[in-house]
């Protein structure tokens, strides 16, 4: 009887048996599952076997698991128990049977919360999550809400390698920005960051991590948002900085896209220039290896005359010597770090400024500001790349859930959806005691 109590419900209690009114169904939507607690109790007190003293007046309703893809309601009949005076225990002492598998003073089975976590990295929103399980949204915030001590950083230990990058968190920080810590090497998540403010980032680092922890850390990938290196000098100090090729690639990338909406203004809309570069911008942005300069295709917008990629690509730059220096630029640009050359780099980033489109020259400054931080990731071969696809993991979460009003929901959404995370999963410290005599009537 008990083994088929523990297939219907998941509660794997002994004490637990069927009540002679059975299950019931009601209007195809509900199933009733009648039990009865019993069996042996000892006193808190004294600790001998306790009397059977009847069962509670009304019997505890407990929603359970699903039984069939209906909703299953538990009524439970309790046992009471009574241990007289004696020598051992002055005072009566009266108490209601436990159920091994529920919570006391809890109306939801354990397990339907066990299955909420676990279901917890589906990409599925918290509401429709509670009505997998029939339960409300609030209690899927309050289970949510009991993994506060689970996922905590390891406070001793960074990895030698780190990576962080910010994104699109929405209200919780003052910039609307996050950040996200990373293990680069093994695609890990070590922690998702609230802010990425300076001051918010030292007391995080400060206060979850040691200083031999944080010293232990060699190399860094980041993009190139100057106020970092300050902050990674005094947290790190024997780490060195890597840049991150996607965002030395995104400068000539934005550079190049301004060049070209300039030439395009300058023709002004209606011409024929305005609409080739507008048509053929994604051609621009390709590699030159990857231009295709065998095939030939009609080009309506030349009106009609047979071209191939390569082609097209020497027409658009006839029309402005400006765009041709945008675009070497950016070609060379790709080619030494795709090839990781720190001599066509070096020979890249001494062109005069002067000789560069205005779009262009604040590049220059940038990228010649953190040439040896380029150059190392030729080296190392060590990048954001991760990072900025976790983030897009990141934005469908938002998206599903409509947006989040708590960040730790949010950030716990994020490290169990993310199945490599490297977080330190910690027992719950159960630090309340219950005291004999609260057992007491």
């Amino acid at each position: 009887m008990t083994n088929d109590i523990n297939f219907l419900t998941g509660i794997q209690d002994p004490g637990l048996q069927l009540d002679k009114e059975g299950a019931e169904t009601i209007d195809d939507q509900t199933k009733i599952i009648h039990l009865v607690k019993t069996g042996e109790c000892r006193c808190p007190v004294c600790g001998r076997p306790m009397l059977k003293n009847g069962f509670r007046h009304r019997p505890v309703v407990i929603t359970a698991l699903s039984v069939a893809g209906v909703k299953t309601i538990l009524m439970i009949k309790k046992q009471q128990y009574i241990c007289k005076p004696s020598t051992k225990c002055p005072q009566t002492v009266t108490k209601i049977a436990t159920i091994k598998g529920i919570s006391r003073g809890c109306r939801i089975a354990n397990n339907v919360k066990q299955f909420i976590i676990k279901d917890l990295h589906r990409n599925i929103s918290q509401k429709e999550l509670a009505h997998n399980y029939y339960v409300s949204a609030s209690t899927v915030a309050r289970t949510i809400d009991t993994l506060e001590n689970t996922f905590v950083p390891e406070k001793d230990w960074l990895p030698a390698t780190i990576a962080f990058d910010d994104f699109k968190s929405g209200q919780f920080a003052d910039s609307g920005m996050s950040m996200l810590l990373m293990n680069p090497t093994n695609h890990r998540t070590i922690d998702i960051i609230k802010s990425r403010n300076s001051r918010y980032l030292k007391q995080y680092f400060y206060r979850h991590f040691t200083r031999r922890a944080r010293c232990a850390v060699r190399l860094i990938v980041v993009d190139l948002y100057q106020p970092y290196r300050s902050l990674i000098k005094e947290l790190f100090p024997h780490a060195r900085i890597i840049a991150d090729h996607f965002h030395i690639v995104a400068q000539a990338y934005r550079a190049l896209q301004a060049v070209r909406i300039k030439v395009m203004n300058r023709y002004g809309h209606g011409t024929h220039e305005y609409r080739v570069l507008k048509r053929f911008w994604k051609l621009l942005l390709q590699k030159i290896a990857h231009l295709d300069n065998i095939h030939h295709y009609p080009r309506r917008n030349f009106r009609g005359a047979w071209l191939s990629d390569s082609e097209v690509i020497d027409r658009l730059l006839s029309m402005s010597p400006e765009l041709q220096i945008a675009y070497d630029y950016y070609q060379t640009l790709i080619e030494a770090v795709d090839q990781g050359q720190a001599a066509e780099l070096t020979a890249l980033l001494q062109r005069k400024l002067t000789n560069l489109p205005k779009q262009l020259q604040k590049v220059q400054r940038t990228l010649r500001q953190h040439q040896e931080e380029i150059i190392r990731s030729f080296q190392y071969q060590l990048t954001n790349g991760p990072i900025e696809g976790t983030n897009n993991k990141i934005k469908v979460i938002k998206r599903t859930a409509y947006g989040f009003r708590n960040f730790f929901r949010f950030r716990i959404r994020i490290l169990i959806a993310l199945k490599n995370s490297h977080i330190m999963v910690q027992a719950p410290i159960i630090t309340r005691k219950t005291s004999p005599s609260k057992l007491v009537a």
